[in-house]
């Protein structure tokens, strides 16, 4: 049932799209089957998309623009189980978006691509194969956090997995940060936000997995990456799984740097394949994944625990 009403509600639409965006429709519907739970369409301008769709709490997102190969490697996504611990938001991916799609009856999942012209932060994170990253999907902003720590909420999903992890299909995603107080590698002084919380490492197929090679890999790969095995209670094996076409993902992480209330910053999110053009890889992320902490007012709470009293102040004669 949930297949044929979404099938027809996609055929609705055909006939307000040209041919092309009519057939990934279609892709879409041959995907499915009654066990399906991600659910994807076209985002439109994947720009505005990220305005519309990522601006949480207490920032402003602003001057959006799109660096993906194709636009169709941004969609929304829905998911009514939170197979991937998210319900609803924006998706940026490798191929094209409905390489999301559930369920997992693809081993190989390669949706569009074949794409290589490389990006200079991916590149800096890639130092087996610098020169090899293809199918890039990217956007940029500019935001104002009115608190001082900024934070991304996301899910970093792969094909490469398992049989690829600690190969050099080194699938691997970023959030560049630049702006005040920010001093890093990349891009205008950057930092990259998106790091796994007990190693540090950027987040790629190398670094969080499963903690073995695969049968296309090497440990000595992902030994590269000292303390890559810290974070494999992060990562969740989706084999057969209902939910999503992707063969792996981690769970929901947050990702964090701290930031000068009322200051302008700019921020690439970004993912890439690394050495092919196949495999598809995904970033999720949730509506509202950006958002910042409430500015403090250095004013400590007041004490609750002992009873209200009031009293007259003889000195003065004012109410207390």
């Amino acid at each position: 049932m949930r297949t044929t009403l979404f099938a027809i509600r996609l055929l609705s639409l055909l006939d307000q799209l040209d041919m092309r965006t009519a057939l990934s429709f279609l892709a879409c519907i041959a995907l499915l089957n009654t066990t399906a739970q991600v659910m994807a369409w076209p985002a439109g301008d994947p720009a505005q998309a990220a305005l519309n769709h990522l601006q949480g709490a207490n920032v402003m997102l602003s001057n959006a623009f799109s660096q993906t190969i194709d636009p169709m490697q941004v969609g929304i996504f829905s998911d009514s189980t939170a197979t991937v611990g998210l319900d609803t938001g924006l998706v940026v991916c490798t191929g094209l978006y409905f390489c999301v799609i559930g369920p997992n009856n693809v081993p190989n999942g390669t949706f569009g691509g074949g794409f290589f012209g490389g990006d200079p932060d991916l590149q800096t994170m890639c130092p087996l194969y610098p020169g090899s990253i293809g199918d890039q999907g990217i956007i940029q902003l500019d935001l104002v956090p009115w608190g001082d720590t900024l934070t991304i909420r996301y899910v970093f999903a792969s094909e490469e997995y398992d049989e690829y992890a600690c190969s050099d299909k080194d699938d691997r995603m970023g959030f560049f940060l630049s702006g005040p107080g920010i001093e890093g590698a990349f891009s205008n002084g950057g930092i990259n936000m998106a790091r796994l919380p007990i190693s540090g490492l950027p987040v790629t197929v190398n670094t969080v997995n499963n903690g073995s090679a695969g049968n296309q890999g090497t440990l000595g790969l992902c030994g590269m990456n000292p303390g890559w095995e810290q974070d494999t209670i992060y990562y969740i094996n989706n084999d057969f799984g209902l939910g999503t076409q992707m063969d792996g993902f981690t769970v929901v992480l947050t990702a964090r740097a701290v930031v000068m209330p009322g200051a302008s910053y700019h921020l690439k999110i970004a993912i890439a394949d690394v050495n092919d053009a196949n495999f598809d890889s995904a970033i999720f992320l949730p509506e509202g994944a950006i958002s910042c902490t409430e500015l403090s007012t250095g004013i400590d709470q007041p004490d609750t625990s002992a009873p209200q009293q009031m009293w007259l102040d003889p000195t003065d004669r004012t109410l207390v």
